[in-house]
């Protein structure tokens, strides 16, 4: 397998991962950490890897439960890809679901954990020919929860649509347009750690159970404002589970 596939079959294909080539890996890539900046990161990594992981899985039950049709589709995937794997899940038969990916980047989209995001200036920068230039010092924030909700990249953006994340229709947005990791040297660390485990409990739990709406699941959901931490957290999810009787 030659470069471009193995990038081609990247486990954060879909989730805006940074540009292989992009000239910052280059200034970079010789940067060495202090014991404490290492520490730090190890720090990071865990807290990015596991809080919204927790809160993305909720989030994507939830929209299963509410839209029988796409999880039927993925139940269907999960199984096929389980069963040409001699009955294990493998990191092959996670890396062949490409509709178990498309669902966690719609529901990546309509309940990113991370409201928004920011980016300090280091220098003065002129934005094209705006006329505008952030100056240094500037923190600039980015609404990923508008930008993704917003009508002129996802029609109909309330709808819960997973082929939105097809190879045809990502080709015709902006990259920029789809922010749940955020984007460019300095996406979330932790990203393809909370992408496997998120792909293991999804697969594992659409294998073994089928997730329904019960008279206590809130529609729409209901979220909790004002906590100040910049993320998307719901008041309660409740959903109900019915073990498979048809398990592969």
């Amino acid at each position: 397998m030659d470069v471009s596939e193995k990038e081609k079959e990247d486990i954060a294909e879909n989730y805006g991962e940074v540009d292989q080539h992009h000239v910052f890996k280059e200034i970079y890539s010789n940067k060495s950490l202090s014991h404490d900046e290492l520490v730090a990161q190890c720090v990071i990594f865990f807290l990015a890897g596991y809080e919204t992981t927790a809160s993305t899985l909720s989030f994507i039950t939830y929209a299963l439960a509410l839209n029988q049709d796409v999880q039927d589709k993925l139940r269907e995937e999960v199984d096929e890809a389980i069963k040409a794997n001699n009955g294990e899940l493998t990191y092959d038969a996670i890396q062949s679901m490409k509709y178990l990916d498309n669902v966690i980047s719609e529901t990546l989209r309509l309940y990113s954990p991370a409201i928004r995001t920011e980016r300090y200036a280091e220098a003065d920068y002129k934005l094209g020919d705006t006329g505008i230039t952030i100056p240094k010092g500037m923190v600039i924030t980015i609404p990923i929860y508008a930008i993704h909700r917003d009508p002129k990249y996802y029609p109909d953006p309330e709808k819960f649509n997973p082929d939105r994340f097809s190879p045809e229709e990502r080709a015709k947005r902006d990259q920029y347009t789809y922010l749940p990791f955020g984007h460019g040297p300095r996406n979330c660390m932790g990203m393809r750690f909370a992408l496997m485990e998120i792909k293991i409990c999804l697969a594992e739990v659409v294998r073994n159970f089928k997730i329904k709406r019960c008279p206590q699941t809130k529609v729409p959901l209901e979220f909790l404002i004002g906590n100040g931490q910049g993320l998307l957290q719901p008041k309660e999810i409740v959903v109900q589970f019915e073990i498979r009787k048809d398990k592969i």
